[in-house]
């Protein structure tokens, strides 16, 4: 069938105010309880001015007047704080990302990017795509949709966009799972295909029994759909209420506690930003007490025991980095950064003083450029002094 599918923003779909405000302090029932009634605003703000050491190997021109412009934005902009929940009746979801739509309106909180809607309208064209994303009077003309399945009962989206990545799928996505528990009556939880092993061992560890679960390998209609407003939006959007549904969980507070270590975060089997003198790098960190802990050999229970039981985390910017939102509270996180970076204050920075986790940026000098030419993704070479001159500062 051909319609004229339009993207509409949450209100509109449900024909009424919905508090998206990024400065509501509504927190609507039956989440309240679950979150103390206590509005993100109420919440203490642990952002703090960086001191950017740059080490002597490290040559970027204009490298501190970049970053201290990043600085500044990152500080300067509001914590997220829009929280609302709503039910769909009839509602459409479109795998990869997640997109939903009830009728003819695409719920345009549920894309974050008009490339998305490729995966919805493969024909369509991407001037139509970001000319709909901007105005919902435009419709998206001649879509034509795959036909669905229907899902009966009351079910719960645990997260829209992407989530083939260990950080968007933690935060995006892991960070709804306690939500989903603690509200009654909804019978199953739709998520994503686990083309990646962390997606099941994340919902086994949380406690999600599989047979909940509802895989969105195809388009689906829901009967009944609670669709939750998001819990990270962008680098520096990151709800505080985070912290009650990852590190507070009821199974990471279970978890058995062990010695205290530090560990090293390695970059191995990737495509992108490898440590070409990792080695050498890993032998001065064993010097210094530290285990070498590769995410990739471990399941996600054992990655987040690791990081909850670790004293100090040293890290090349990477996925892997996303497990500090089990971190205890001021445990100290130092990220390598390669130098050409140039994507604003990382998102690793902002979970530490969200998470409340003392944090230390290093630059590592770019070896070899990225294939595609960005520069955030070159391989890097480690300043293996400046780095345990670094360690040795913070144990003092």
């Amino acid at each position: 069938m051909t319609e004229a599918y339009q993207i509409a923003g949450i209100s509109e779909v449900m024909g009424g105010p919905v508090p998206t405000s990024r400065f509501s302090r509504q927190i609507i029932d039956p989440h309240q309880a679950f979150f103390g009634g206590l509005s993100v605003l109420d919440t203490p703000d642990l952002r703090r001015e960086l001191a950017l050491p740059i080490g002597p190997g490290i040559t970027e021109p204009g490298l501190a007047e970049r970053w201290q412009a990043y600085d500044a934005q990152y500080r300067g902009e509001a914590r997220l704080s829009r929280f609302w929940v709503v039910e769909l009746e009839q509602a459409t979801v479109y795998p990869p990302f997640g997109i939903v739509a009830v009728g003819d309106r695409l719920v345009r909180d549920t894309i974050r990017h008009p490339k998305m809607l490729k995966s919805v309208f493969p024909d369509g064209e991407m001037e139509g795509f970001r000319a709909a994303m901007g105005s919902s009077s435009t419709p998206i003309a001649g879509g034509t949709v795959p036909p669905a399945y229907r899902v009966p009962g009351r079910s719960f989206l645990l997260g829209y966009g992407l989530a083939d990545n260990y950080f968007n799928w933690t935060l995006r996505y892991a960070s709804r799972v306690a939500q989903y528990q603690a509200m009654p009556d909804v019978a199953q939880l739709a998520v994503p295909m686990p083309r990646k092993r962390y997606v099941p061992e994340t919902l086994e560890f949380l406690g999600v029994p599989q047979q909940e679960v509802i895989h969105l390998e195809a388009p689906m209609i829901f009967d009944r759909l609670v669709l939750v407003s998001p819990m990270a939006f962008g680098r520096y959007e990151i709800s505080p209420q985070i912290v009650g549904t990852l590190r507070d969980h009821p199974r990471v507070q279970e978890l058995w506690r062990h010695p205290k270590r530090r560990i090293y975060i390695p970059r191995r089997n990737v495509g992108m930003r490898r440590v070409v003198n990792e080695p050498a790098v890993e032998a001065a960190l064993r010097k210094l007490g530290f285990e070498v802990f590769d995410n990739a050999k471990h399941p996600v229970r054992e990655q987040i025991r690791a990081f909850r039981d670790t004293a100090l985390v040293v890290s090349p910017h990477g996925a892997g980095l996303s497990n500090i939102a089990y971190c205890d509270p001021g445990t100290p996180v130092v990220e390598l950064v390669p130098e050409g970076y140039d994507q604003g204050v990382t998102s690793y920075r902002s979970l530490s003083d969200l998470f409340g986790l003392p944090y230390t940026q290093l630059f590592a000098k770019e070896a070899k450029p990225d294939r595609k030419g960005n520069r955030c993704n070159s391989d890097i070479e480690i300043d293996v002094e400046e780095l345990v001159r670094t360690i040795g500062g913070m144990a003092a």
